[in-house]
């Protein structure tokens, strides 16, 4: 019989807590100065209390992450544009999609979906927000990437 390692994480107890794996750190809520640290942006609590829109522009697992809040909702999706790689995040939110800045080209908020040829180009991730944290279920492409 194997003998457990005291530094082993241990098993979840459920499915969801296998997924807590995934949930990255994007964004902390805050009652002070708006900003960001070395580790995580901050948005005001100001700005979610009256539902609107924002939108950041984060960096998780090497990757650029355009996060929004809209109509209540959150938001999360690959923050370069698939046509010619404008920043969403500087983008215009109407009607539950994204307008990139430089070109026009238009995604769905949800989806990532193209809004002219409905063409799936950019990838979307989870978002949920416990308390004062708002996190991003990214996928886990290696060992290495569980870890950060």
């Amino acid at each position: 019989m194997p003998v457990p390692n005291p530094h082993d994480e241990p098993p979840p107890d459920t499915a969801d807590e296998a997924d807590d794996r995934d949930w990255r750190l994007a964004l902390e809520i805050t009652d002070e100065e708006v900003g960001s640290t070395a580790d995580v942006k901050t948005i005001s609590r100001g700005q979610v209390d009256s539902d609107q829109d924002i939108a950041v522009e984060v960096l998780l697992a090497g990757r650029v992450i355009a996060v929004f809040r809209h109509a209540g909702s959150w938001f999360a999706m690959d923050g370069i544009c698939s046509h010619q790689g404008g920043p969403l995040a500087a983008g215009i939110v109407r009607d539950g999609c994204v307008t990139c800045p430089w070109h026009g080209w238009q995604y769905d908020l949800a989806t990532g979906i193209q809004m002219i040829n409905r063409q799936p180009l950019q990838q979307s991730f989870p978002v949920r927000q416990l308390n004062d944290r708002v996190e991003i279920q990214m996928p886990v492409e290696n060992e290495s990437d569980q870890q950060n």
